[in-house]
């Protein structure tokens, strides 16, 4: 079973052609096989070159700043568990906590050459129960793109959340619940 946000999600579609026995279930958190490039060139302007908070209140700020537009709704307690998520305490400085390596990844990203599309790889999830999750305000997984997944795999169950962008927080009890249920119902299908 695996729950994939964004980059997690590409993993497990490539797993799936790899090793398709490997995957009782998946749910892709606002990624799909296909990556709107002006979404992407977003998160490229950011990753690798945030500036080094003060404080995580700092940090709150900063992310504020950054994705305010897809999260409009978040309050100041949101916004301060948004920075506890994303940046940890190292060595009495406060840092990003993700893999320096995504900046290097995203270096070739560029308008003029989009990724390719993953068809091939969701297409390995047809026998796979899966669920996606997409932000209302998504700026990488488009409304296009969810259509087509639906069309490719009619058992996709799907949620949209309201007032988020990429990629959806997953904080809020009734998401957190249908999540628990698919993995339940995955494993219990697993188990037969």
């Amino acid at each position: 079973m695996f729950v994939g946000t964004s980059r997690g999600g590409i993993l497990a579609m490539l797993l799936a052609v790899a090793r398709p026995t490997a995957i009782a279930g998946v749910v892709l958190n606002d990624i799909g096989p296909v990556i709107d490039i002006g979404g992407l060139m977003r998160i490229k302007s950011y990753v690798g070159k945030l500036p080094q908070p003060k404080s995580f209140g700092d940090a709150a700020e900063i992310l504020r700043r950054l994705f305010g537009l897809q999260f409009p709704k978040l309050s100041n307690e949101d916004w301060i568990g948004f920075a506890r998520r994303t940046f940890v305490e190292k060595e009495g400085h406060i840092v990003a906590d993700y893999d320096p390596k995504l900046a290097d990844t995203l270096a070739g990203v560029d308008p003029a050459r989009p990724l390719p599309p993953l068809w091939r790889e969701f297409d390995a999830l047809a026998s796979v129960p899966l669920m996606l999750i997409r932000g209302a305000n998504s700026d990488l997984l488009a409304p296009l793109t969810v259509t087509e997944m639906q069309a490719r795999h009619r058992h996709l169950e799907f949620v949209e959340v309201p007032d988020q962008g990429h990629a959806p927080l997953l904080l809020e009890a009734d998401i957190i619940q249908r999540i628990g249920n698919f993995v339940t119902s995955c494993e219990a299908k697993s188990r037969l």
